[in-house]
């Protein structure tokens, strides 16, 4: 599972009483949604640094009063925004990977890899977010990143290692095959994002799927 990075912090919200049969939660949440929604629109396509609260709140259809009682600061949306980004990715690969179960490890290890990556081929802006605006922002991001990150190696790393226990692979640094493929899958897919005109997703596909079982399973 994911880590438990560290929460958003909101303000205080006192509980009010319903409104067109809607609990002042169930608004809470319904805005949280839509300014995440804009912030991801937002950020994904101009930048973080670029994004100011008001852009946010005009493409979410919220209001800046909403918006801090939700968030203190922009950055704080932006914690909630990255990791549901790669929460979503982590939950697809672990999903790919289970639904694979009792097949071969060269199949099951690149199909659950692009699943990790296929959010970002199909949604420019998360992959931006997630491989690009996340850098140098704040140590906090960089602490919920590299939490993230280390959730990733340590599912690689027991899942490897258990195919060496049933002979199914050789044993290897799992930590070391880990940390080359993330760091290979982050040059690609900034590569991806920045240039003008990129590789075709199917033939980034293959190739990101030679590169898992180089790594991992040969």
């Amino acid at each position: 599972m994911v880590r438990a990075a560290v929460a958003a912090p909101a303000r205080p919200r006192v509980a009010g009483r319903s409104y067109a049969g809607r609990s002042a939660a169930e608004r809470d949440a319904e805005r949280r949604a839509r300014l995440l929604a804009g912030a991801r629109q937002v950020i994904g396509s101009e930048g973080y640094a670029a994004t100011t609260v008001e852009k946010i709140c005009g493409e979410a259809g919220v209001s800046t009063r909403h918006f801090y009682l939700l968030y203190a600061t922009k950055e704080d949306a932006f914690v909630d925004l990255y990791r549901e980004v790669t929460a979503e990715s982590y939950r697809r690969a672990v999903a790919a990977f289970g639904e694979g179960e009792g097949r071969p490890m060269a199949e099951r290890v690149p199909e659950a890899f692009i699943a990790y990556l296929e959010p970002m081929f199909t949604d420019r802006p998360a992959a931006r977010i997630a491989f690009i605006e996340v850098m140098g922002v704040s140590p906090r991001l960089e602490e919920i990143r590299l939490s993230f990150r280390e959730s990733l190696i340590e599912f690689i790393t027991a899942e490897g290692s258990a195919a060496v226990a049933r002979g199914e692979i050789a044993d290897r640094d799992f930590r070391f095959a880990a940390l080359a493929l993330i760091g290979a899958a982050n040059a690609i897919v900034y590569d991806w994002v920045t240039r003008p005109k990129p590789p075709a997703d199917r033939d980034m596909r293959l190739a990101l799927a030679r590169l898992a079982n180089t790594l991992l399973v040969a």
